[in-house]
């Protein structure tokens, strides 16, 4: 099991993420550097999913040059949690539109972050130390 150390002092949110501190926002700890968290769950989406679709060209020698995903959201309130994900995906490259359509596809089943926010995760404990 992978392991990230998160620390909140005082107003001051960071991750260590293999030795490197990633801040974060938090209205709750007033801290007012980084970002918020479901901002690095959208970036998380979107990086995931170039990067899976990246993997996948070149498993299927396409010359994939580019990908931008424009990631929009919406947040609700009871209970608080990411309630909507628009994603409008552009693939660049010398592939044709049946390419980047199987591309997308194949990035979508196989990315990790978009399977977890879309199936939820099976188990979360929380234990006191």
């Amino acid at each position: 099991m992978a392991t990230i150390i998160l620390e909140a002092v005082k107003g001051r949110i960071t991750a260590d993420i293999k030795g490197e501190a990633v801040s974060f926002k938090s209205g709750g700890a007033e801290s007012s550097t980084g970002y918020w968290p479901t901002e690095y769950i959208i970036a998380s989406l979107g990086s995931c999913l170039a990067g899976t679709a990246f993997e996948y060209a070149r498993t299927k020698k396409y010359p994939l040059e580019k990908v931008t995903a424009r990631i929009s959201w919406e947040t609700a309130s009871s209970p608080a949690r990411i309630r909507q994900i628009a994603m409008v995906v552009t693939i660049e490259g010398d592939v044709t539109h049946e390419e980047k359509e199987r591309i997308l596809l194949a990035s979508e089943r196989a990315c990790l972050v978009m399977n977890t926010l879309r199936l939820g995760v099976e188990e979360i404990e929380t234990t006191l130390s």
